[in-house]
């Protein structure tokens, strides 16, 4: 997947090779010793340039984050714009997002780990374009689900919630796909949307049903009771 940024005036190809490498290597720093532990002295050495052209190409170590947080998220908006514009059911269209968010998982394996860990760490308004993209993209998925809803293919309600419980399925996938590379980003998504959208059940369970023995399990394991229920108590 090509690089989103657009080139500016007066910069050369190889400028833009050399900028996208060091974004690359800078992501594996970062993603292998953390954000704050890695010094430009390193990202120096592990590029071959000296001190003055890494500012060059980087401007600083902090523009360098958060242009690892747009190589995630830039590809992920544009292609999540021509998915939701597509004349496909919700099915599909839904497919195509967890693909869109897979391939980024599973191909900058690296720059996803940054992405989900070193966000706090950007700054200003990095901190507040990253925010609004990562808004962006959520109503994106929203939408999608909101569509599923109005056609009467989705039962539940809360639809925020839903958004988040999609994304979780996704994101974490980073953590372990190294061990499975068989596993292609179709066929994961595949395995993930038959999941969300048909469940691993083959009849729908009554959740009202089973809550008295959901509360004698609770009891067995002598849990605390979340500050939900108590809230409710005391009402």
């Amino acid at each position: 997947m090509p690089p989103t940024q657009e080139p500016e005036r007066g910069k050369s190809k190889r400028y833009y090779r050399m900028r996208e490498n060091l974004i690359d290597v800078a992501a594996g720093l970062f993603s292998k010793n953390g954000y704050a532990s890695t010094g430009v002295a390193e990202i120096g050495d592990a590029t071959g340039l000296a001190r003055g052209a890494l500012y060059y190409y980087m401007g600083s170590k902090e523009k360098l984050l958060a242009e690892i947080h747009d190589r995630v998220m830039d590809p992920l908006l544009a292609e999540a714009s021509v998915i939701v514009g597509l004349e496909v059911s919700f099915p599909v269209r839904l497919r195509l997002l967890s693909e869109s968010l897979l391939w980024q998982i599973i191909n900058r394996h690296d720059h996803v780990w940054v992405f989900l860990h070193e966000y706090r760490q950007l700054q200003g308004e990095d901190r507040d374009r990253f925010r609004a993209k990562r808004r962006r993209f959520e109503e994106y998925i929203r939408s999608v689900l909101a569509e599923g809803q109005r056609q009467g293919q989705v039962r539940v309600k809360d639809l925020d919630l839903t958004t988040l419980a999609f994304l979780n399925l996704h994101n974490y996938t980073y953590q372990w796909v190294a061990g499975h590379e068989a596993l292609g980003v179709a066929e994961l998504s595949r395995f993930y949307c038959e999941i969300f959208l048909n469940g691993i059940l083959t009849e729908l369970v009554d959740q009202a049903a089973i809550e008295p023995e959901l509360e004698r399990g609770r009891a067995a394991l002598r849990r605390p009771r979340d500050a939900g229920e108590n809230a409710g108590e005391n009402r």
